[in-house]
């Protein structure tokens, strides 16, 4: 795990990885397509393009939220925005690789459970 001297430029690295290109595991974007689409996150019929438009915009925000999520060892980055005023939550590898996008039902509570650590607003580290 990285010190937390670290994670700030290692978080913009991964945004900025991200934001150039948008990456998932092979196979992974429309497996979380489809889930999102069936737990009603995503409305029926909501293509690729635009899930991924949605992360996009959120990785975009001045305001979006990121923090340091610690898994198993490794160093992961969540980032909060909000699309039509609902909080989603993007979570992205240090490598800049896609994992999950979603709006969490209780965006403080699932923060909490999990020991997401705050690191600041975009705006702040990526001016």
């Amino acid at each position: 795990m990285t010190s937390h001297d670290d994670l700030r430029p290692l978080a913009v690295a991964a945004i900025l990885l991200l934001r150039s290109r948008l990456r998932w595991k092979p196979g992974k974007d429309m497996q979380h397509l489809e889930k999102r689409i069936r737990v009603g996150h995503l409305q029926i019929g909501t293509t690729l393009d635009e899930y991924n438009r949605i992360i996009s915009e959120i990785l975009r925000q001045p305001d979006s939220a990121v923090y340091h999520y610690p898994f198993n060892g490794d160093d992961y980055f969540g980032v909060v925005g909000k699309i039509d005023e609902i909080p989603w939550l993007i979570i992205l590898s240090a490598t800049g690789i896609m994992e999950t996008a979603f709006p969490p039902k209780d965006l403080l509570n699932y923060l909490q459970r999990r020991n997401f650590i705050y690191l600041g607003k975009m705006s702040e580290m990526i001016p």
